[in-house]
């Protein structure tokens, strides 16, 4: 475990953000200086919410971050999917404040999923990517292309490693070392943020998922944010 050899199973990162739950959303925004959020608003924002959409799915959807963002969008019907039980108790105390919502909460593998085939207008995901490892990410990709219908939209972003050398040392020491010190801080617990940015910098960037998407039919485009600070996918099927 201490080589982290274990990283990308199921039960691993579902302990993980269980963990976490009570204090993500505060230690991810302050930790960010409120970048998370801006970029999320900016992923949500790319879905072209003028077409008629009608059901889509939040992939890797924890405490239910984007669905407000969404549901200013459109009226849509929303399906989350996360593996961490903790994590969807806080995603469905949202839904309790807002009875109004259109939102179903399953907790799966996104892996493993009971999606109906061909069943999505559109499916966004923020900052789940970097928790599955190469051969996850080509099998989350078949799962994409299989969930969207003809015509249907995607947009996903995740925090990356920048090209820039001046910025990435920076960067990349803030997430190794300085996140984890205000985890400590926020939950006791610097070992379970450190995750992050040891995910971070296995995951490097959306170009190589893009590319799984491509190559499965999709037309897709990567996008940079902040001078690659993030990334994120944005296209059709």
């Amino acid at each position: 475990m201490n080589n982290h050899e274990n990283m990308y199973e199921a039960n691993y990162v579902s302990r993980l953000f269980d963990k976490m739950s009570t204090t993500y959303g505060i230690t991810n925004y302050i930790s960010s200086f409120g970048f998370t959020e801006r970029w999320r608003k900016q992923c949500v924002k790319e879905i072209n919410w003028n077409a008629e959409l009608n059901q889509g799915y939040d992939l890797m959807s924890g405490m239910g971050e984007s669905w407000y963002l969404i549901l200013k969008e459109a009226k849509v019907n929303i399906t989350g999917v996360d593996i961490s039980p903790k994590m969807n108790r806080k995603a469905s105390e949202k839904l309790v404040k807002n009875v109004g919502w259109d939102v179903e909460i399953r907790e799966e593998n996104v892996l493993d999923n009971t999606i109906k085939s061909e069943s999505a207008d559109f499916v966004i995901s923020t900052f789940g990517l970097k928790t599955f490892s190469q051969n996850q990410l080509k099998e989350l990709a078949k799962e994409v292309v299989r969930i969207l219908r003809k015509g249907g939209q995607i947009a996903m972003i995740e925090i990356s490693v920048p090209n820039n050398f001046i910025l990435k040392t920076p960067y990349m020491f803030y997430l190794k070392r300085i996140i984890p010190i205000i985890g400590r801080i926020f939950q006791g617990d610097s070992n379970t943020y450190k995750m992050l940015g040891i995910y971070c910098e296995k995951f490097e960037n959306c170009k190589s998922f893009g590319k799984e998407l491509e190559n499965l039919g999709l037309n897709i485009e990567t996008k940079s944010y902040f001078f690659g600070c993030a990334t994120g996918i944005v296209g059709y099927k």
